[in-house]
């Protein structure tokens, strides 16, 4: 399966937010955080999700970030 990244922040809240929206509409999603544990300010939160579903994860993406 090929997975594309579909949003990157470093808003934890705005990215709980997506990821709960992504999971209500059925839309299967990876995440990875690269944000430091130690200092939190370095790095971010990124979803990724599969070639198919990826125009229909970038319009809930602009739906939710305006």
């Amino acid at each position: 399966m090929d997975w594309v990244c579909v949003f990157t922040t470093t808003d934890l809240f705005l990215f709980e937010q997506l990821k709960m929206v992504l999971q209500d509409e059925g839309v299967v999603f990876k995440e990875r955080n690269t944000v430091s544990s130690m200092y939190n300010n370095f790095g971010s939160y990124e979803l990724y999700v599969n070639q198919e579903d990826k125009e229909r994860a970038e319009q809930f993406v602009k739906d939710a970030t305006g």
